[in-house]
């Protein structure tokens, strides 16, 4: 059973390196592929000097056909799919992801990042609400497969597969990932554009969530 860890980046020179790095030290993964989405900084570089295997595209596309460029380069039967902008990832946090979907334990789960800081009511509490929308999860490629390639874009992607994981009964184990956080919009990109991108991502959430409820039930194949 080969597995992949895919991480989709676009001008991510700053927290790359360490993802990666937790990748590649975990000897359940026995391959890591960095899609570099048309990023005009030095995340390629870092991205390989690390020890990941480079994708590129010309432009950028979006985190969903980042994804999909990614899945297309392997042949791993287990997806390990990764957010660039992680902070304080280990191996150990990646095992606690890959083993249940290996063992056959569940066919998806997901990880939150850690908010302690919140209370361990509130800490729980975003478990579930932030895992539908997660950037960490792991999943079998014949499931990513079922997903309609238009909803395989931008941000689209999270929600389609939590939809299509509930539509579909799909067993699914949420975690905390315990000293896990992202680096935010604002801090990467400053105030302006940081707030600007993450209200368009929202969004995004907000719309494709609306378009599931209305037409994913025609368009999809039944996953068991």
């Amino acid at each position: 059973m080969k597995v992949a860890a895919i991480i989709p980046a676009y001008n991510e020179e700053k927290s790359i390196g360490p993802v990666v790095m937790a990748a590649k030290d975990n000897n359940l993964i026995d391959e890591v592929i960095v899609v570099d989405d048309g990023s005009s900084d030095t995340t390629s570089d870092i991205a390989q000097e690390s020890g990941g295997k480079i994708v590129r595209t010309e432009k950028n596309q979006g985190k969903g056909r980042a994804l999909d460029k990614g899945v297309q380069s392997t042949d791993a039967d287990i997806l390990l799919f990764l957010d660039a902008d992680l902070i304080g990832l280990t191996p150990k946090h990646l095992t606690m992801l890959l083993e249940p979907v290996m063992r056959g334990e569940v066919k998806m789960t997901v990880g939150a990042i850690d908010r302690k800081m919140f209370g361990t009511f509130l800490n729980e509490w975003f478990r579930k609400t932030e895992s539908p929308f997660s950037g960490m999860r792991v999943i079998e490629r014949s499931f990513w497969e079922e997903i309609p390639k238009r909803y395989k874009k931008k941000f689209y992607v999270e929600s389609a597969i939590t939809y299509l994981a509930k539509r579909n009964k799909m067993r699914t184990q949420p975690f905390v990932l315990e000293g896990v956080r992202h680096i935010v919009k604002e801090s990467k990109m400053g105030i302006w554009k940081g707030s600007k991108a993450r209200w368009r991502m929202n969004g995004q959430i907000i719309l494709i969530n609306i378009a599931l409820r209305v037409r994913l039930n025609a368009a999809i194949k039944h996953y068991s």
